[in-house]
């Protein structure tokens, strides 16, 4: 380039970088800081979105178990079950359960990393209950919104599944509600299974498939939708349409009629698990006849005159001390009291019936029923019994594993005790 033509662009180039100068200091602020700054800025506003996005918007859950194998989901989906319900975070009381024969925990009201990593040590799924409103139902939109959600709470928490626990009332006719909640527990099930192929997804059911509290379900929808159902056998005073007197929370014959009842509707016994309560019922009686009849006041439940709400859930921790209270003849505020509850040889003659009738297994509402911090040689022993009582399918599995695989004649294989 001829020297002359260098010296005509010099001058140029300096021009422009004062230009440059004289525009970042216009009104006597230096925007290049400004650039830094708001650079700067965005670096940190997209480190700290990183770190406080919802996890599940792509972030792993960190394992905050003290074995990273405990994070692991229960893989086995074809075990008979023991379903236990707990209801309160009390660590010194989960070391207590007997994890031999849990194969799952539902966490009722809470949610604590302590009892997933827990029940995961010991081979038992940890599952939460689904809270859902008869509004979702009906929306499509409302049911992809929610399901989103517990997919996001059963990654972040390393959860095996979702209980569903919805006891409103479905009337006969009441057809888009019976079938959004069957669509909905479908359609929950399935994305659950695809982003965690062993997740496992259960319904409560009333303790007979015959509209019992006003719940027209499609029992066998849900049935078809779910991995089980799991039957309320409790609670079967809620509708006395008879004289109002007490009556068992869990009678024996009515058990039986309500698990025949499902069968009856076409319902694989391997898709149904016998629920059973760890409490009773304590009723304050306006009259006690000879017959042992204790009359209660008439309190209505869902267009029935007379319910078990007359009398108040008593643990079977405290059951012992009523026994004292009738022992020495005591009564409360002047009345004669009634009370109606399961003990480990009612509920053995249950569980047994569960097992015969070739059922998914048993469950029991609920854990904290027991007084497991006692040391009072009553409530150890109620410790011991309620649990020594449950059946132990997982025993009987490992059983099973543990038979040694022969051939058979035809060149086929059998196994050896």
């Amino acid at each position: 380039m001829p020297e002359k033509d260098i010296e005509a662009v010099q001058p140029l180039q300096k021009g422009t970088r004062e230009t440059r100068r004289q525009w970042c200091k216009m009104a006597g602020v230096d925007f290049r800081w400004v650039a830094a700054c708001v650079s700067l800025t965005l670096i940190g506003i997209a480190i700290g979105y990183w770190l406080i996005k919802p996890l599940g918007a792509g972030v792993p859950p960190i394992c905050p178990c003290e074995n990273l194998h405990f994070c692991n989901r229960i893989k086995d989906t074809t075990r008979k079950e023991v379903f236990m319900f707990s209801l309160r975070a009390t660590a010194t009381d989960w070391v207590r359960y007997d994890w031999t024969k849990v194969t799952t925990v539902v966490m009722v009201g809470y949610l604590d990393m302590g009892l997933v990593c827990l029940a995961h040590k010991h081979g038992a799924r940890a599952v939460i209950i689904g809270d859902v409103t008869a509004d979702v139902f009906v929306s499509p939109d409302k049911r992809k919104s929610w399901i989103a959600k517990q997919l996001d709470v059963v990654d972040r928490y390393f959860l095996d599944g979702l209980n569903f626990d919805f006891e409103g009332p479905i009337l006969p006719d009441q057809f888009d509600l019976r079938d959004g909640y069957t669509a909905l527990v479908r359609e929950t099930r399935a994305a659950l299974v695809e982003k965690f192929p062993f997740a496992m997804v259960s319904v409560d059911v009333a303790w007979g498939a015959q509209g019992v509290d006003e719940r027209s379900y499609d029992n066998q929808g849900l049935a078809a939708a779910a991995d089980f159902l799991f039957i309320m056998a409790y609670d079967m005073q809620s509708q006395i349409r008879g004289p109002c007197v007490a009556g068992p929370n869990s009678p024996f014959p009515r058990v039986m009629e309500g698990v025949q009842s499902y069968l009856n509707a076409s319902i694989s016994p391997d898709r149904l698990v016998l629920g059973l309560p760890w409490y009773g019922y304590n009723y304050s009686c306006l009259a006690l006849s000879k017959e042992n009849e204790c009359s209660i006041r008439a309190i209505p439940f869902r267009g029935v005159y007379c319910s078990d709400a007359a009398g108040n859930e008593i643990n079977f921790n405290t059951i012992s001390i009523v026994h004292l209270w009738k022992t020495l003849g005591r009564g409360m505020n002047g009345h004669s009291l009634q009370v109606r509850y399961d003990d480990p040889k009612s509920l053995k003659v249950k569980y047994q019936y569960a097992i015969d009738a070739g059922l998914r297994g048993v469950g029991v509402w609920n854990t904290e029923a027991l007084a497991y911090s006692s040391q009072e040689p009553r409530d150890i022993w109620d410790v011991h019994e309620m649990w020594t009582t449950l059946p132990d399918f997982r025993q009987n599995q490992r059983h099973l594993n543990n038979r040694k695989h022969l051939p058979r004649p035809d060149g086929s294989d059998t196994v050896q005790g």
